[in-house]
C-alpha cells in the first residue's frame, strides 16, 4: 500500500483550514504553522513505518516544508504547495506526476474537508481516511473516520490496508 499523510492537521497541531479556503477564494492570508507535533503521531508513523510508501503533503511553500519536516524528524518523500493547495487537486497531481503512483494503491490520511476535497477533484477512486481533530470529515464520506490515530492504525490493519 501507499499512504500519503497531510502534515498541517495530522501530524502537526496546527489549524490552517479557514486560511487555506480564503487563499482558494483568492484572499491573501497567511496559513498557520506551528511544529508541534500531535501526541498520537510518533507512535502511528513509528508503526506505519516500513509497511509501504509514506509521502508527505504540505500546504506550506518548499522552504518551509523542509525546514518543518527536519525539525520533527520526518525522513520521508514529499510535496510542497508549489502554486495552489488544497482544496484545489494541483497537490494530488503533483504527488502522482513526481512519484507514480496508483490510486486503487494510496490511502490519504487528512484531517479537515479540504483534505478529501483535494483528492475528490483529483480522483475520487482514492481512499481517504480522515482522522476527527478540529473538524468532522464525515458529510463527505471519507473511507475511514476515526477520532485518533492509534484507532485509524487499529482500523487500516484490520481492514488488512495495513500488512
Amino acid at each position: 500500500m501507499q499512504y500519503a499523510v497531510w502534515l498541517d492537521g495530522v501530524i502537526l497541531d496546527v489549524y490552517t483550514s479557514e486560511a487555506l479556503y480564503s487563499i482558494y477564494k483568492g484572499d491573501s492570508v497567511p496559513v498557520p504553522l506551528s511544529i508541534e507535533v500531535h501526541h498520537d503521531w510518533p507512535e502511528f508513523y513509528s508503526k506505519l513505518k516500513g509497511r509501504g510508501d509514506l509521502f508527505i503533503l504540505s500546504p506550506y511553500p518548499k522552504e518551509v516544508t523542509e525546514n518543518v519536516i527536519a525539525k520533527i524528524g520526518l525522513d520521508e518523500s514529499y510535496v510542497y504547495n508549489e502554486n495552489k493547495t488544497k482544496p484545489s487537486k494541483e497537490p494530488m497531481e503533483i504527488l502522482f506526476r513526481k512519484f507514480s503512483l496508483d490510486p486503487l494503491k494510496l490511502i490519504l490520511i487528512g484531517s479537515s474537508p479540504l483534505d478529501l476535497l483535494s483528492v475528490r477533484f483529483f480522483d475520487s477512486r482514492i481512499k481517504v481516511a480522515c482522522v476527527k481533530r478540529k473538524e468532522d470529515c464525515s458529510r463527505y464520506s471519507p473511507f475511514l473516520q476515526t477520532k485518533n490515530l492509534n484507532e485509524m492504525y487499529n482500523s487500516l490493519k484490520r481492514l488488512n490496508y495495513i500488512l
